[in-house]
């Protein structure tokens, strides 16, 4: 039987007066990889940051081995952000560091290693996505595809329980996405617990156990990719599966 690694019980988020989440509600399934489709705007990246506490949700619950992070204390949270990883669609790594240093920083300052072991880890990790032959390139000089390898190796290296992407694609040359997608693709049969806020629509039929279609803020329809882009049940779906399969 699949355990839930997160619920979410209603989440709502409001800037102001624009309300970009709409009373949203689901399960994320441990070991499982869930794609989130939508059109822009439609509130992926916002559930996302939502999630995982980078935005507090104006009302509702997310739950994470069984406690609502919403009310969890700044040491809960920092556990949090300890089993939860996110890997961005602009990188984020640091400029004045090293591959190997932007990875072996968080291992030394927020799992407390010593050096010699974050190193080592790092390493494994940058082996992992193929980019060990990088370690003491500084992050200027690498491909956009390269920069987001050394961005998954430094999320991996945390040891995660779920892994975030938002968009992990969307900022690189058409080039450098096929070498993304397969570092994912092989995280995806280790059966690591994925969320994937993606535009590359082959990328999420072929990886994902579950989609979420998400239109204004509402979590729209949920299915197996196989439902979603064949049949999907509702008219929102149909009529954003057929315009991108248009484009």
């Amino acid at each position: 039987m699949t355990k839930t690694a997160i619920e979410l019980q209603n989440v709502e988020k409001s800037f102001k007066d624009n309300l970009v989440l709409k009373g949203v509600s689901g399960q994320i399934e441990e070991g499982k990889v869930l794609s989130i489709i939508g059109p822009s705007g439609s509130g992926k990246s916002t559930l996302l940051r939502t999630i995982n506490q980078l935005e507090k949700p104006t009302s509702g619950g997310v739950f994470f081995e069984g406690k609502n992070l919403v009310e969890a204390t700044s040491k809960e949270l920092k556990h949090l952000g300890e089993s939860i990883g996110m890997v961005f669609q602009s990188f984020n790594l640091f400029p004045n560091h090293t591959v190997l240093k932007n990875v072996t920083l968080g291992l030394v300052r927020v799992k407390k290693m010593d050096e010699a072991e974050a190193k080592k880890t790092a390493n494994d990790y940058l082996t992992k996505v193929g980019m060990d032959n990088k370690a003491d390139a500084y992050p200027a000089s690498l491909s956009g595809g390269q920069k987001q390898r050394v961005a998954i190796a430094r999320a991996l290296a945390m040891k995660p329980k779920v892994l975030f992407f938002d968009e992990p694609t969307s900022a690189l040359d058409p080039e450098n996405v096929g070498e993304v997608l397969k570092v994912i693709q092989e995280l995806a049969e280790e059966k690591l617990t994925m969320v994937i806020v993606t535009h590359e629509m082959a990328f999420a039929k072929k990886v994902a156990d579950k989609v979420w279609f998400m239109q204004d803020g509402q979590l729209v329809e949920e299915d197996t990719p196989g439902v979603i882009f064949n049949h999907p049940k509702h008219e929102q779906t149909q009529h954003f599966i057929e315009q991108v399969l248009l484009d």
